[in-house]
C-alpha cells in the first residue's frame, strides 16, 4: 500500500496540482459561504421533512414555514455563488482596483477619525442589539403594528436611509400588511396593544 502523501507526490511529478486544491484556491468568500449556506440549507430541509403532520386540517400546517425556509436559503446561496463581485467587475474592465491602503500622505481608507461613532460596525452591532431587544419588549406592550413600524422606521434611517417620507410608507406597509395578513388571513395571534383592532 503507497503512503497517503504519495498521492500528491504523483500529482507534483506530472506537473499540476489536484484539481480539487485548484478549485478551493479559486474560490471567492462568497461561494465559500454560499456553499457553507447550501449544505446547511440542505440538513436544514431534511429536518423540515421530518416534522410530524398535525393530525386536524388546517389551511397551514406547522412544517410549511420550514420548508419554505429551507428552500429559499438554498435558493438564495445558489444565487450567492454565482455573485459577481465588484472587484470581479473592475478588473474584467481593465480598472485597476483603487489603492485602500492607508498611506502617510492621507490617501486611501479613511482615517479613524473621520468615521462617526454612529458608523462603526461594533457601534452599530450593539444598536441593533439593543433595538431587537426594544422590539421585544415592546411587543406585547404597545402591539405589533406600532412596535414594527417604528422598528423598520427607526433602524433604516440609523443606517442611512434618509428619504423619511418613504421610509415611513414601507415601514407602515409592512408593519400594517403583515399584521392582517396573519392576524386576517392566517389566524394567527399578534398583539395589537395600544391600536383597537
Amino acid at each position: 500500500m503507497l503512503p497517503p502523501y504519495s498521492l500528491n507526490n504523483l500529482f507534483k511529478e506530472a506537473g499540476k496540482e489536484p484539481d480539487t486544491m485548484n478549485v478551493i484556491k479559486q474560490l471567492r468568500a462568497n461561494q465559500i459561504i454560499a456553499i457553507i449556506l447550501f449544505l446547511f440549507s440542505i440538513f436544514y430541509l431534511y429536518v423540515a421533512f421530518q416534522i410530524p403532520d398535525y393530525a386536524l386540517p388546517r389551511p397551514v400546517d406547522s412544517d410549511l414555514f420550514p420548508k419554505v425556509l429551507g428552500i429559499t436559503m438554498g435558493l438564495l446561496s445558489i444565487a450567492l455563488f454565482f455573485e459577481k463581485d465588484k472587484l470581479d467587475e473592475k478588473e474584467a474592465a481593465g480598472d485597476p482596483p483603487a489603492d485602500t491602503s492607508p498611506s502617510d500622505e492621507g490617501g486611501g481608507q479613511k482615517k479613524e477619525a473621520d468615521v462617526s461613532v454612529w458608523q462603526k460596525p461594533e457601534t452599530q452591532i450593539v444598536v441593533t442589539v439593543a433595538a431587537v431587544g426594544a422590539y421585544i419588549f415592546l411587543l406585547e406592550r404597545a402591539g405589533f403594528p406600532l412596535t414594527t413600524l417604528f422598528f423598520v422606521f427607526g433602524m433604516t434611517w440609523f443606517y442611512g436611509f434618509t428619504r423619511h417620507v418613504v421610509n415611513a410608507i414601507v415601514a407602515g406597509f409592512i408593519a400594517f400588511g403583515f399584521y392582517f395578513l396573519l392576524t386576517r388571513g392566517l389566524g394567527v395571534y399578534l398583539p395589537p396593544g395600544l391600536l383597537p383592532f
